[in-house]
């Protein structure tokens, strides 16, 4: 009797199927993928690149413009500058400036009608020297006891009570700190008072019964120099009268030596 294989041909041991191409085309397509992902990832990777250089150059094109832009600006930000700098030093200098022209009128509406004097100086700190002042010497050890701006004056009134008034009239200025009395004397004798009148710089002319005083009147600091420094173009005001008694010299009321 003859044996019959009734399994199919594709799946006898031994046999071959027509249709069967074996491992290898598993590796084919392997090989195939990893190209084709190879390939992908490598125009991504181009393309980004691409892209990259093509953002530098147009970064670079914008710098280039923001630079030309800069330096075509670069003066007007140089005279903003500069421009700032000088208004924060007009500011200080006219914060440190001390008013001299507010205290030479209020001092001459202070004082009453029967003074004269012989010398009016004015500093913003000890120790400054004026050409041609002529302040007295009493005067000039007094005004350094205080680091302030000071005017020292030199004249004569009918009394020493008058002298008094001077000082109290005085205290009632703007900014006044203290009105400090360096002398008030009278000659001694009419032989002194005589030869005192034949001076210029004394303002008896002659008379024992005037009196002559040294005041010295220190005024509030400028509120940027503490310190009371000088500031520039502002060291000192001082005017020296060129008669030393009015035309018409009042009548002497008596007073204390």
């Amino acid at each position: 009797m003859r044996a019959v294989n009734l399994l199919p041909a594709d799946q006898r041991r031994g046999g071959s199927s027509p249709g069967r191409s074996g491992p290898a085309v598993y590796v084919v397509l392997g090989a195939l993928a990893a190209l084709v992902v190879f390939v992908g990832a490598y125009v991504l990777s181009a393309n980004e690149v691409n892209s990259n250089r093509s953002q530098l150059a147009q970064a670079q094109q914008e710098a280039a413009g923001l630079e030309q832009q800069a330096a075509a600006f670069k003066p007007y930000h140089e005279f903003a500058s500069l421009s700032q700098t000088r208004v924060q030093t007009v500011n200080q200098l006219a914060d440190s400036r001390f008013d001299w022209e507010r205290v030479m009128r209020e001092l001459a509406q202070a004082l009453p009608g029967d003074v004269w004097l012989t010398s009016l100086t004015g500093t913003v700190a000890p120790g400054v020297n004026l050409e041609g002042a002529s302040g007295g010497a009493a005067t000039g050890s007094l005004r350094s006891a205080l680091p302030l701006p000071a005017v020292e004056m030199v004249g004569c009134t009918e009394s020493q009570a008058a002298v008094s008034r001077v000082m109290a009239r005085l205290r009632t200025l703007n900014g006044v700190q203290r009105v400090s009395l360096a002398a008030s004397e009278k000659a001694e004798s009419t032989g002194t008072a005589g030869n005192a009148g034949a001076s210029s710089t004394d303002c008896r002319n002659g008379s024992s019964s005037f009196p002559k005083f040294q005041i010295v009147v220190f005024f509030t600091a400028p509120k940027s120099t503490p310190g009371a420094a000088t500031a520039p173009g502002q060291a000192a005001v001082a005017t020296q009268p060129t008669a030393a008694q009015p035309a018409t010299a009042p009548t002497s009321t008596g007073g204390a030596k």
